[in-house]
């Protein structure tokens, strides 16, 4: 509700900032307190809450051990690597005894994560002529410094590491030489770490957009934090803003949480020099980032400057996560219908489609615009209550996807380093896109945020199959330019071995039609943008696939022209005689 004066609005300003600087204080008032109670150990008082690990009941924690003594190279070497696994427990204290000191001054654990399949022999050692120790290890995935995930492709070379040691003053074995990261199983992995969303903006400041991380259960806030102010994946830059001042780092390397859930973030003292807009977009990122952060309680953000409160005037209310209004949308008896409640609803206003080979058809997101193809090279507007319009014409067009500026994308099957935006007043764009350059696009959909394009698309041979995900650069008006800009995609959905149609299922989940493992009939997968591919239940002769928002707006149409809809683990049939699921955007 809106205040009725500007004397209302200012009151409440006020208000607001008195309830902040209250918090603030009294949480600087909690830290101070607990950092001069360091002299002593407390034995009564409430117990504080802080940037700790919150673990789900049942999930195994890794412990490490100290060096053996007298244990030979072979031996510190696998000592080092399990307690380098469960180095997060003490902050990588016991990993590190197992090296020199040179080495344990110069090693950084948190550079990069190494995750092999459970199901693996793990990482196996031999001891060279040399006498380094060379570990070689099978990759499931692998998470940088910064959180992002890349997921390793079917039958991917294993890594081979190599560690040099020495006898140090005491005699004993120890590592004096070795890679930065850590080497861990995939069931230690899962115990440990925890996607999470960073959120950026789109430029025209209306959505917020999300860049998928895993972070560590400890220092959660700490590090989601850091790496919203180290800013977006170099695919997403060009897309998305900051509010975030350039350079502006953490003032300490933490952000602790009061037991009331206000999560304190305090800045260095060149944030100050923010302009009043950044600092209210800012606030909005942290606390989209921080209060949605898995395994804590995180419910508030306060945010400083060398401890002095920094006060957000206006913080801005930007999307998150658009649901559809309605859909799945079908073609049946050629003509565009919707699926209300199972039941199959001509679309009142929509022309018929007799004689014309419809196919692919797609809707805005606000549902204001409707296309579909015609045949093979023509694409058509549905206006309201009126003919079809011929929008583009092309020779193999690519099945289109609408935003939610109103652009329609497309493109030919067969790319010259491009796709094709189309607007309803037939005016058309070239939208960069060099990384597609001589490959069939088999699929394109833009995310309801606006700011992503996925891509599906194949190369000269069969195994050469990926799924992309580049960021679309647009001019002040919103007309796309290009893919990505100077920057590569984000591959993900490696662990498919063909696909053929997405969708997007959520703000951070792709649905891919396709095949992984040894399957040879397709089935949806649901396929993070930074994570892993996990398929769902096979469906016999599924031929295409639709999704509204989450695991249970999930569709897909067999080759009988049957829609079914995910039911738990598995899918019921909700309606007969369609094809070409589709919802809005």
């Amino acid at each position: 509700m809106r205040p009725a004066t500007r004397h209302g609005a200012a009151e409440r300003a006020r208000a607001r900032s008195r309830r902040r600087a209250t918090r603030v204080g009294a949480l600087l008032l909690a830290v101070a307190a607990g950092l001069a109670g360091c002299v002593g150990i407390p034995t009564s008082g409430p117990i504080g809450t802080g940037d700790a690990p919150v673990d789900e009941p049942g999930r195994p924690v890794p412990l490490a051990d100290d060096p053996v003594l007298d244990a030979e190279p072979q031996a510190i070497v696998s000592g080092f690597l399990n307690a380098g696994s469960a180095g997060l427990a003490d902050d990588f204290a016991t990993a590190r005894k197992y090296l020199t000191f040179g080495a344990s001054d110069s090693w950084d654990p948190r550079a990069r994560v190494l995750v092999y399949p459970e199901q693996s022999r793990g990482p196996q050692l031999e001891e060279r002529d040399d006498g380094s120790i060379l570990v070689t290890v099978p990759v499931q995935s692998v998470v940088d410094s910064a959180g992002r995930y890349a997921e390793a492709v079917p039958g991917a070379r294993p890594e081979e590491i190599v560690f040099e040691l020495m006898v140090d003053g005491a005699g004993q074995w120890r590592i004096s030489g070795l890679d930065d990261g850590v080497v861990m199983n995939a069931s230690n992995f899962d115990s440990l770490y925890r996607r999470a969303p960073v959120y950026f903006a789109s430029k025209d400041g209306t959505h917020l957009v999300p860049d998928l991380r895993w972070f560590a259960t400890t220092k959660t806030a700490t590090l989601a934090a850091a790496a919203l102010l180290e800013g977006p994946s170099p695919w997403l830059r060009d897309a998305v803003t900051s509010g975030a001042p350039e350079g502006v780092r953490l003032s300490t390397d933490a952000v602790p949480v009061s037991e009331t859930g206000v999560a304190l973030v305090d800045l260095a003292a060149d944030a100050a020099l923010a302009d009043q807009g950044s600092r209210n977009l800012l606030q909005a990122q942290l606390e989209a980032t921080l209060e949605g952060l898995p395994g804590t309680a995180i419910s508030a953000v306060e945010v400083t400057v060398g401890g002095v409160p920094w006060e957000a005037t206006q913080v801005p209310e930007l999307l998150l996560d658009v649901v559809p209004a309605s859909g799945p949308y079908v073609l049946q008896d050629e003509r565009l219908a919707v699926v209300v409640e199972g039941e199959v609803v001509p679309v009142e206003d929509a022309w018929p489609l007799t004689g014309l080979s419809p196919s692919s058809p797609a809707v805005s997101p606000d549902e204001s615009l409707r296309v579909v193809l015609a045949g093979l090279s023509r694409l058509l507007l549905l206006p309201a209550s009126a003919e079809p319009v011929t929008l583009l014409t092309g020779t193999r067009l690519v099945p289109p996807s609408i935003d939610r500026f109103g652009w329609v994308w497309t493109g030919e099957t067969i790319s010259h380093g491009t796709l094709t935006a189309v607007a309803a007043d037939r005016e058309v764009l070239t939208v960069a896109a060099d990384w597609l350059e001589g490959r069939a696009v088999r699929s394109v959909r833009v995310s309801r945020d606006g700011t992503r394009v996925a891509v599906v698309s194949a190369g000269a041979s069969p195994e050469d199959v990926v799924i992309d995900v580049a960021g679309v650069v647009r001019d002040e008006e919103g007309r796309p330019q290009s893919l990505g800009g100077t920057e590569e995609p984000l591959r993900v959905g490696a662990a498919l071995t063909d696909a053929t149609e997405l969708a997007w299922v959520d703000e951070v989940t792709l649905a891919v039609l396709g095949t992984s493992g040894g399957m040879s009939n397709p089935t949806m997968h649901l396929v993070p943008v930074g994570g892993p591919t996990r398929a769902l239940a096979t469906v016999e002769g599924t031929v295409g696939i639709a999704a509204g928002r989450g695991e249970r707006a999930l569709y897909l149409v067999d080759a009988e022209h049957a829609l079914l809809s995910k039911q738990g683990t598995s899918w019921k049939t909700v309606a007969t005689d369609v094809r070409d699921p589709v919802f809005p955007g």
